[in-house]
């Protein structure tokens, strides 16, 4: 252990860089960026996460660098991992739109609250798929994943190379979307369906039956029914989850190629 801080600090300048990679992750991350973890302990965390992963890095082209090189690759390795941890996030607003689909059918579109933890306003059911999802990755350990690709990412992307920049990242972003896209579509298809199915029978009684204000009558039965299929289809969504973070770490290692100098 003495011989790690003597390297620490013998290398500072390394370690800072190491820190600021690791510091991007913890703000943009879904899970270790919500606004309710105290700001000290996501620099307490990157601190101890740099200081595992110092040890590993190749530090034999970076024994001496001058103040300014030292802040432009400090402000690479910042974005670098601030990259990371938007496409985490990305996924993971996949259940946000999911529950604007649904919410859209349900008519709570109009009722969307506003989450503390990110500062904006959210859909009810996308917020509380939302709350299970986190609570599916915490469970299957995918916070541990999360930070085995940051640490992946120095061996991919060297803290002394260069980033490229070019129109596969543009790519990259169409596909990331497309896919967010298709599986918010699967997650509400079944209450989607109900509800129109809903409808189609309403819109009949309603020509059959005009005396009936289908209006009053469809809203709180397109609720009750939108509820209880949540209910029954919701422990179909875990495998779906599943798959999704492991298509995470999938975009994530995808993102970290693209960049690579």
């Amino acid at each position: 252990m003495n011989d790690v801080l003597n390297q620490m600090l013998n290398y500072v300048n390394v370690y800072m860089l190491i820190l600021a990679r690791c510091i991007g992750l913890f703000i943009a991350s879904p899970v270790f960026g919500r606004k309710n973890l105290p700001n000290i302990f996501k620099l307490g965390f990157s601190i101890i996460l740099a200081y595992i992963v110092l040890p590993f890095i190749d530090i034999s082209n970076l024994e001496y660098m001058s103040f300014l090189q030292i802040l432009f690759l400090a402000i690479k390795e910042l974005i670098i991992g601030l990259v990371i941890g938007f496409v985490a996030f990305i996924v993971f607003s996949t259940f946000f739109l999911a529950g604007s689909f649904i919410d859209r059918d349900l008519g709570f579109s109009m009722a969307n609250v506003v989450d503390p933890q990110y500062g904006f306003q959210v859909p009810i059911t996308g917020n509380f798929i939302y709350i299970i999802a986190t609570l599916i990755f915490l469970i299957i350990n995918g916070h541990h994943y999360l930070i085995k690709a940051l640490v992946n990412s120095f061996y991919i992307i060297p803290i002394n190379s260069n980033i490229n920049l070019d129109a596969s990242i543009l790519k990259f972003m169409i596909d990331i979307f497309d896919y967010i896209f298709i599986m918010a579509i699967k997650i509400s298809i079944p209450i989607t369906i109900i509800i129109l199915s809903t409808n189609l029978i309403l819109g009949i009684l309603a020509r059959t039956m005009p005396q009936m204000n289908v209006f009053v009558v469809g809203m709180p039965i397109k609720v009750i029914l939108g509820l209880v299929i949540v209910s029954i289809v919701f422990p179909y969504y875990e495998p779906i989850m599943e798959t999704m973070f492991k298509d995470m770490y999938k975009f994530i290692f995808n993102i970290t190629k693209i960049i690579q100098g």
